[in-house]
């Protein structure tokens, strides 16, 4: 009963070490057409197990933890184009992405 105990603690602390070990992060600005950092843009993405979302900040950066993978990157801003950009990370990779710019929305005329 004790060696089930140890084992079955071990094997909770290998899991959450690979876990923390097989992620990488991305981070990055995000502009627009002026080169004025836009804040509140949504960065999404996912893989078979989550969804991963976060906001900009009031400069434009962003800053997103991801497991080891391949993505799309979703740029989403009321009144403003979507972008998308694909990424892959290694394990503890950390990416720095290139400036994204995003453009507003033409006026549609009614």
């Amino acid at each position: 009963m004790r060696k089930l105990i140890v084992l079955m603690v071990l094997s909770l602390f290998v899991c959450g070490i690979t876990k923390v070990t097989f992620a990488g992060d991305i981070c990055g600005y995000v502009y627009d057409t002026n080169k004025k950092g836009l804040s509140g843009v949504t960065i999404s993405s996912k893989d078979d197990h989550n969804v991963y979302s976060e906001k900009t900040s009031g400069s434009g950066s962003y800053y997103l933890s991801l497991n080891v993978g391949s993505y799309t990157l979703k740029y989403e801003k009321e009144g403003y184009q979507t972008q998308s950009t694909d990424v892959s990370l290694l394990k503890n990779e950390k990416k720095y992405l290139e400036m994204i710019v995003m453009d507003a929305n033409p006026i549609q005329a009614n």
